[in-house]
């Protein structure tokens, strides 16, 4: 008997433990697309539901303020779409689904101001695409707040305005899968619901991947007092011309995950903030191109902003890389020139600890300008200023090497504003980046073929540049290297500096004189140097070294 009541037991808490599996069964609405159909099929017990379908058009309607049904999509139209109505929150399941609207209007439309569930079904691969016609704000559209979950793929492609916009904020949960933002004519994601000061609006990443590239406006962006918040995952994003990667209207926090941002586009910038930017902790590497564009830019807006006076800029912890490698911008409608910087802080920069690592690469980049308070308590911010530009875009192969140089009979132990290059004829093909306190340099020396080139290398002090010689001659090997930390390859560092004609310890008029007499076959007096009038390293002394040699004169 005992037995008997005990297995009663267990059946009646089976029972009560598979019931709301049941339930959920029939709380859940099937919508699949079949080409030029659409399918609804709504349990018969939900009566506060209804669907209007026109060929692969589905409109719902749900009238419910108590139970959060289920949305479920499968299957493929090349011009369908979903609007959803209600007042109540729900979830969207995308499983397995290829949607496109090509009449006007978004691919999916949830004209709901509540909370809305997206799950990525694992294991599926989902594509939307809005049409370039019409006055929808997004290929995938919430008037509320999304939160997306799930491992399954999610790719978006916005041909009238953003891909993913939420009205309210948008949420990235930690079981997120993978996010495409496939292109874009203005952001990849966006949220915000044009009221000022309004608190729900921000972006909050926990977990998943986003990628995001071809958009023609900014990657993520949280407006009307909106904020970012990364807290784990992976976020690749590229930028075009007048555009941000991650940008918040007040605050951006960086505090876990991996983010790899390429400022490609003009007038651009990876991270920017309307209050204050804090790194806290995760990856950040940021590559800067575009010509005036910031890595990292903590702006003031004092006119027509929804934030006041900011621009502020705090590390606490992290690791940020930084390579910027663009020119001067001037903008066609003002006059006014910026450049290509690596941080650029509107108002204080505050740092206690992270580490932050900023090479600018060319004649015209630039490292760092604060122009508020400069507070380090902690943690390290590094800056390299190498004066040659390295293209590496054709460049398949890769060697390294350790450098060390010698000067005037001393191996170097501090080199602060110094940097060394290697290079094949006039081109750099890489450059060495000295760990703090190190008397070493690393270099990644690059090469689009795998041919033996012969390699050279200059040391730059501070603006002037001297020819370096290697204890025995190096030439490229591809995934090769030479030297190690503790056995660098030692580089002999000349007196004379390349440009200083005449060999008078200084690169001045005199040797724009004797020069340019040299290449008009002219008499001339003074001493003429052809290894240091060979400013590029082509092997001769040609007008473009008598340019270079006016540039460093001029300063221009």
């Amino acid at each position: 008997m005992r037995s008997m009541i005990r297995l009663a037991k267990l059946l009646t808490a089976a029972t009560a433990l598979l019931a709301p599996v049941a339930m959920s069964a029939q709380q859940t609405i099937d919508i699949v697309y079949a080409g030029t159909k659409a399918t609804v099929s709504i349990p018969a017990g939900i009566t506060d539901v209804t669907a209007t379908v026109e060929g692969a058009n589905v409109s719902i309607t749900s009238t419910t303020t108590t139970t959060e049904y289920t949305y479920r999509l499968s299957g493929s139209a090349d011009d369908g779409s979903l609007t959803l109505y209600g007042d109540y929150k729900l979830t969207l399941q995308l499983a397995g689904l290829s949607l496109t609207n090509a009449h006007g209007g978004a691919a999916i439309d949830v004209e709901c101001g509540k909370r809305i569930a997206v799950e990525l079904v694992n294991g599926t691969r989902n594509t939307l695409a809005d049409s370039p016609q019409g006055s929808q704000k997004a290929a995938l559209y919430f008037k509320g707040h999304a939160e997306f979950e799930d491992h399954g793929t999610l790719s978006v492609t916005g041909r009238l305005k953003h891909a993913v916009c939420a009205k309210e904020y948008m949420e990235l949960k930690a079981s997120t899968g993978t996010i495409n933002v496939l292109g874009a004519v203005s952001d990849g994601l966006h949220c915000g619901k044009g009221k000022v000061n309004n608190e729900h609006n921000y972006f909050l990443m926990k977990g998943g991947n986003v990628n995001i590239m071809g958009v023609g406006g900014d990657g993520i962006d949280a407006d009307d007092y909106g904020t970012v918040t990364i807290e784990g995952g992976t976020v690749s994003v590229n930028t075009g011309d007048a555009a941000t990667a991650l940008k918040a209207d007040s605050l951006l926090s960086i505090s876990g995950g991996r983010i790899n941002i390429a400022v490609m586009g003009n007038d651009s910038e990876g991270l920017r903030s309307r209050y204050r930017t804090t790194i806290s902790g995760g990856q950040i590497d940021i590559a800067v191109s575009g010509n005036g564009s910031k890595a990292i830019k903590g702006k003031r807006f004092t006119e027509g902003s929804t934030v006041l006076d900011g621009g502020f800029v705090n590390i606490t912890g992290g690791v940020t890389t930084i390579s910027v490698s663009g020119a001067d911008y001037t903008d066609q409608a003002t006059g006014d020139v910026s450049h290509a910087m690596g941080l650029s802080v509107d108002a204080d920069y505050r740092q206690e600890g992270g580490t932050i690592s900023i090479t600018a690469l060319g004649p015209k980049a630039r490292t760092t300008s604060i122009k508020g308070a400069d507070v380090r308590s902690g943690g390290t911010l590094t800056t390299t200023a190498v004066p040659w530009t390295i293209n590496t875009t054709d460049c398949l192969y890769d060697m390294s090497a350790f450098v060390a140089v010698n000067r005037q009979g001393s191996r170097l132990t501090d080199y602060s504003g110094c940097t060394v290059g290697a290079f094949a004829g006039s081109a750099c093909v890489g450059y060495a980046v000295f760990p703090q306190g190190a008397d070493y340099g690393i270099m990644r020396i690059y090469s689009s073929t795998t041919d033996a080139k012969p390699l050279t290398f200059r040391f730059a002090d501070n603006g002037a540049e001297y020819k370096l010689t290697p204890a025995s001659a190096v030439s490229f090997a591809p995934l090769s290297a030479v030297g190690t930390p503790e056995s660098p390859l030692v580089l002999a560092c000349g007196v004379y500096q390349l440009g200083d004609v005449n060999r008078d310890k200084s690169v001045d008029q005199l040797d724009v004189e004797i020069l340019a007499c040299k290449l008009a076959g002219k008499p001339h007096t003074g001493t003429f140097n052809s290894n240091y009038a060979d400013v590029d390293g082509d092997g001769k002394a040609t007008v473009a070294d008598l340019a270079q040699i006016i540039e460093m004169i001029t300063g221009k």
